[in-house]
């Protein structure tokens, strides 16, 4: 079971929570290293579309990767974001190498576990499945264990779709952003699983790529609410769902502990 939190969300600025009141972080009382926390710092971006990836602020990255607890969380970086469009400036190779370099040293430097694609916009330029494909690949062949995950929502899915069938199974989990199909916050659970029954039928009938996608934005109300969530979440879990990520960890630490862990 996959469970993850974005965390230090989005390059305007938000300070992480204390990693220690999150779950598996000890203080929370969870810490079982069975079912560790994945944290997925946000966001690396390759500011000259070259393919050398810098996290949006180091320092804060470094905290946080001192911060984690050893065995209950484990930290993994988001590429790209919302407002940062696909479109490298050099030959695709070249953006795939430089890539595989930048990010082989950011995981190395800061201990983490796994990468995940966050690509929302200018994917109709074309290269993005090709790249990120070979991209996955390289990183896999450097480090087996790497655990790889991609975030789409239905107005990206066909170029998430064409990288899956590319990257087959190098790409370990989809986070599906249900909150971004089914944004009314009236969406109840029948909406969710029904969403998630499309998604099974298109990954060969089965469930154990998906995970559940929870917004905990306070101000946006955007997409199902936690009741429904939970509901969702404990009959997909029957079918044999993957797994659950918030967005982000920023607004469920105001929040109490993640209730899906």
């Amino acid at each position: 079971m996959f469970i993850a939190a974005y965390a230090g969300a989005r390059p305007l600025g938000r300070p992480l929570p204390a990693l220690a009141a999150a779950p598996g972080g000890g203080a929370a009382g969870d810490g079982d290293a069975s079912l560790p926390l994945h944290l997925i710092y946000s966001f690396a971006r390759d500011a000259a579309h070259d393919g050398v990836f810098t996290f949006y602020d180091p320092a804060q990255l470094e905290r946080a990767a001192s911060q984690q607890h050893p065995t209950g969380q484990r930290g993994m970086l988001s590429l790209a974001g919302a407002g940062f469009a696909w479109g490298p400036a050099v030959p695709l190779q070249q953006w795939v190498e430089n890539a595989a370099a930048s990010l082989e040293d950011l995981m190395t430097r800061y201990s983490l576990v796994g990468l995940d694609v966050n690509y929302e916009e200018g994917l109709d330029a074309g290269g993005f499945p090709e790249a990120l494909a070979a991209l996955v690949a390289q990183l896999k062949a450097w480090r087996p264990s790497l655990l790889v995950t991609v975030v789409p929502f239905d107005c990206v899915w066909p170029h998430y779709r064409q990288l899956l069938q590319l990257a087959g199974s190098n790409i370990d989990y989809v986070n599906w952003q249900v909150y971004a199909e089914l944004e009314s916050p009236h969406a109840n659970a029948d909406q969710i699983v029904a969403a998630y029954e499309r998604l099974a039928r298109e990954l060969g009938g089965s469930y154990g790529r998906l995970t559940l996608g929870v917004n905990t934005e306070p101000e946006q109300l955007r997409g199902p609410q936690l009741a429904a969530c939970l509901d969702a979440f404990r009959r997909l879990k029957a079918r044999g769902i993957g797994g659950a990520f918030t967005w982000a960890l920023d607004n469920s630490a105001v929040n109490g502990c993640c209730a899906l862990m």
